[in-house]
Order: C-alpha cells, then structure tokens, then sequence
C-alpha cells in the first residue's frame, strides 16, 4: 500500500512536470529497426509524439546510457486517438531485460495536459538495470492514431514554435 502511495505521487509529480518537457513531432515516423530516431539524452525530459497505422504498426528508438540510472518512460495516446479505438504499447529492449523485451503493465488513466485530454496507458518508472544500449518499440495494437512517448525527468528545454505548431497539427489529426 505504502509502495503504490509513493508510486501514484511520483506519478503525479512526473505528469505536472510533463507539460515542461521538449516537444518533438516524429510525424515521418522511425518505422524500420535498423534505423531508429535517436534519443540523444535518455535523462533530459522530452515528449516526442508519432502517428501509427496498420500500414506503420511500429516505430523504433534506442538511446544508451553510461551507468544504471533511473529513465522515466510514458506512453500516452490523445483521448481523442482513445476514444476512436487506437491503442498502442511500448517494449523496452537492452541488456539485462527479456529478449521479448520488457512491457511495462497497462492502463488507462485520464489526465489532461496543457489543456489536452491524454490516456496515460503505460509507465516504467524503476531505474535501468545497468549501462548500455536500449531500445524501445511502440507498437500499434489496434486502430491508428497519434502517441506521446516521454523520457527523461531533467527538465531543460522547451519545443520552439515551430515544432509546437508540428505538435498541434499532430493532436488535430493533421
């Protein structure tokens, strides 16, 4: 009970903190596992959202890191995407983890960020277990639409206009 008290308030804080991560729209996708958009640092806070189809049902990004270190990762789908059917899970990959990849357990929180209405779907909160090359894999389950995947909790930058303006194109189903 203590555990997933703590748990629910580190969640909690990690969501009001989200809406100051740096924005990337990944709208092309990195839909091929030989090349994966890269996470330069898996640490600072960043919400990078995409689009997947039965025609693109995955994207690939892989980020190292040099110790075993905490990276906060998220998957939301925008309740509009929700509501319309799409669902979508992440995998993480690397060393230590299954072969068949590590998923985080699913559900399906409301919570509304920057005036956006989300579905919190999957979080991985526990450190990495050790250093090295990771991979995570968004899959689309069912229907399409439009994810956020974040990383990181160091805060340190903010998306400029014009990649705010991909975001929203993005959210509105551009």
């Amino acid at each position: 009970m203590i555990a997933t008290l703590a748990s629910l308030t580190l969640l909690a804080a990690l969501l009001t903190l989200m809406r100051w991560h740096l924005g990337i729209a990944n709208e092309d996708g990195s839909h091929d596992p030989a090349t994966p958009f890269v996470i330069g640092d898996p640490t600072l806070a960043q919400a990078i959202y995409g689009r997947l189809s039965a025609a693109t049902p995955s994207a690939y990004y892989t980020f190292s890191v040099p110790a075993a270190l905490g990276v906060r990762l998220m998957l939301l789908i925008p309740d509009r995407d929700y509501q319309s059917g799409f669902r979508a899970q992440v995998a993480l990959f690397g060393p230590a983890l299954p072969a068949e990849g590590m998923i985080p357990d699913t559900q399906s929180a409301p919570l509304v960020i920057a005036g956006r209405a989300y579905r919190l779907v999957q979080t991985y909160v526990p450190p990495l277990p050790c250093a090295g090359a990771y991979r995570i894999e968004v899959r689309c389950k069912a229907g399409s639409g439009v994810y956020c995947l974040c990383i990181g909790t160091r805060e340190g930058g903010h998306a400029d206009a014009p990649m705010r303006e991909r975001i929203e194109r993005l959210l509105d189903g551009q």
